[in-house]
């Protein structure tokens, strides 16, 4: 149980991206000694036969995908493949055998605590970084979300704690049960998150509203009053008190660009509906499936990798039989949680039954604006089997031939789990030359970089991405002018296309290596190439458009660099190039006008 507690917070401090491999460590590990503990309680057969199905129906959209080996193991930077997807049935199984039943009263404790102590961990962290400060390190002008590396998984973690412990804290003399709630509260609010912010208000409100209503029928008017006024003010008042989180309450920008990206999503999606796309996939085909309104409002010089909505990713990474086997699975939790919560007293497993059922659901509408992370999802997971963990466990019966046949099952599966551990320690450990190729390509040692690189890609061959990430390295330092990183760009840019075609990340960094290096011929080409492919990225048009600008055809450039700058809701860059263009082929007075222009987009 303390894995599982520990998993959010657990972070390679060194790593380049430091916050998902070393949390799916810790996850294997915990799934491997799950399995072998003693179980309270276990999943009925039509759940069990629900989840092989997940996994079935999962294989065969990755063996149907474009790239199946890339959609089978998971890609950067969630490597949320088959892996992954069987660590997720595997934490729902452990949740059933360690936390369901009415005899496994003192781990869910246990787990109680440990959440509580987690909050306190994370929330002078989450509340530090909301005022702008950067105790784990980050960029100033990216949202950074503590130990789970993104500002929404630390809501989902901080609404998942809060929703489980608030039955408790309101029901009991919990007094640490209490304080955790409120310290789940404000990591939530201090997240920024308006979706989190807005389920936990919500689930709260029902939740306090119930406790009042018996406050009520106790006599006690003003208390129940009370008590409800004071969460929905304490809620307002500390949303309103970091400048950071009001902000973004009332911005409509990501609320208008998540609805261009389902747009989007929908169209590279409806081919494929039935099967999807493979995991991994998405973020190669959406670029074929673009618009004019979502270049300029939105914008493409970071693609999604996940259309931000939970159904269509589930879509996308196995198909409608996928989305359809992960409903069933959904309702059968609610129906399960509801029927067996009712059923007891008001005692310890009834409050945790509750907690637990608010927190899925309030997770899966949460997910409605977002996507799924083994920093999150695990503990939903672990949570679902545990409403669902309610068939007395037959450990007595080990002797009969079924028995024998699941225990050997188990033994199996645990033993698959320590190898998951060992490989995605060995993948996590990766991420340290990965950084020190970056920090030495950035300062223009090229050839101590690459061999960082290398020893990276010999310590995860199986992931593509390595090659990518490399090739984006050095194409920044090839950006300022030097050769020698424009040719690192051009090797690995040329590893990551071979390997996969259709990357237009890959593309970029193999056209801007190609500039670089003085090959502008084959950079056009390559220009050529994505542009044919998505012909509403802006970075392609620009950089077409510097091709064409060296080889004197004038016209040709300043036509590719007025479409890179309409493809953008930041057309400052182009506009600025554009500009000296216009002045290099003699038209001073357009020139002038794109400096207005420029003007009115600073």
């Amino acid at each position: 149980m303390t894995l599982f507690i520990a998993a959010p917070l657990v972070l390679l401090p060194d790593g380049l991206h430091r916050f998902v491999l070393p949390k799916l460590t810790i996850l294997f590990i915990a799934l491997c000694v799950g399995l072998l503990v003693p179980a309270t309680a276990r999943l009925g057969r039509p759940v069990a036969l629900i989840l092989a199905a997940i996994a079935a129906v999962f294989l065969i959209a990755a063996l149907s995908s474009g790239d199946p080996g890339a959609a089978i193991v998971g890609r950067w930077p969630r490597y949320e493949g088959l892996p992954v997807l069987l660590l997720y049935v595997g934490l729902l199984v452990v949740g059933a055998r360690v936390l369901g039943g009415s005899t496994a009263s003192k781990s869910r404790r246990y787990l109680v605590r440990g959440l509580c102590f987690s909050m306190l961990i994370l929330m002078p962290i989450a509340v530090a970084e909301a005022a702008g400060l950067r105790p784990l390190g980050g960029a100033d002008d990216v949202r950074p979300g503590a130990t789970l590396g993104n500002a929404t998984d630390l809501g989902l973690v901080g609404l998942v704690a809060c929703l489980l412990l608030l039955p408790s804290a309101l029901w009991t003399k919990n007094r640490l049960a209490q304080i955790g709630a409120v310290a789940a509260g404000v990591v939530t609010v201090a997240s920024g998150s308006r979706g989190c912010i807005l389920v936990v208000v919500v689930c709260g409100t029902v939740l306090f509203g119930f406790k009042a209503f018996q406050l009520m029928r106790s006599g006690k008017r003003v208390l129940a009053l009370t008590a409800l006024a004071g969460f929905l003010g304490a809620a307002a008042v500390l949303s309103w008190s970091i400048p950071s989180v009001a902000e973004r309450l009332f911005s409509t920008e990501t609320v208008t660009g998540r609805v261009y990206l389902w747009e989007a999503s929908l169209r590279a999606l409806s081919g494929k509906a039935f099967v999807g796309l493979g995991a991994g996939q998405f973020v190669d085909v959406l670029p074929s499936h673009l618009s004019d309104a979502f270049a300029r409002n939105v914008g493409t010089e970071f693609p999604a990798d996940s259309p931000h909505m939970v159904a269509l990713q589930l879509v996308s990474a196995g198909g409608l039989l996928f989305l359809l086997s992960a409903g069933v699975v959904m309702c059968t939790v609610i129906v399960a949680g509801v029927r067996r919560s009712r059923a007891l007293p008001v005692n310890e497993h009834k409050l945790f039954l509750v907690g637990a059922l608010a927190a899925v659901c309030g997770y899966g509408f949460a997910l409605m604006t977002h996507f799924t992370s083994p920093g999150t999802t695990a503990l939903v997971c672990v949570l679902a089997g545990a409403i669902l963990g309610n068939a007395p466990a037959q450990e007595a019966n080990a002797g009969r031939r079924p028995g024998k046949a699941l225990n050997s099952v188990r033994l199996a599966a645990a033993g698959l789990a320590l190898v998951g551990a060992i490989l995605s320690g060995v993948a996590a450990s990766a991420e340290l030359p990965m950084k020190s190729g970056t920090e030495l390509a950035a300062k223009g040692d090229i050839p101590l970089a690459s061999k960082e690189f290398e020893q990276a890609r010999a310590l995860r061959p199986w992931d593509q991405d390595v090659a990518l990430l490399a090739a984006q390295a050095f194409a920044v330092r090839a950006v300022t002018g030097d050769t020698t990183a424009a040719a690192a760009a051009v090797t690995w840019a040329s590893s990551a296309v071979e390997r996969n075609p259709s990357s237009m990340e890959a593309l970029t960094a193999l056209a801007v290596g190609q500039l670089g290096t003085g090959d502008v011929n084959a950079a056009r080409n390559t220009l050529d190439r994505q542009i044919e492919r998505s012909p509403w990225t802006s970075e392609p048009y620009l950089l077409r458009g510097l091709a064409k600008a060296s080889g004197q055809d004038m016209a040709g450039a300043i036509a590719d660099i007025e479409r890179a700058a309409a493809l953008t809701p930041k057309p400052e860059r182009a506009l600025s190039i554009l500009s000296e263009l216009y002045v290099v082929s003699g038209q001073p007075e357009k020139a002038a006008e794109v400096e207005k222009r420029l003007a009115q987009a600073r």
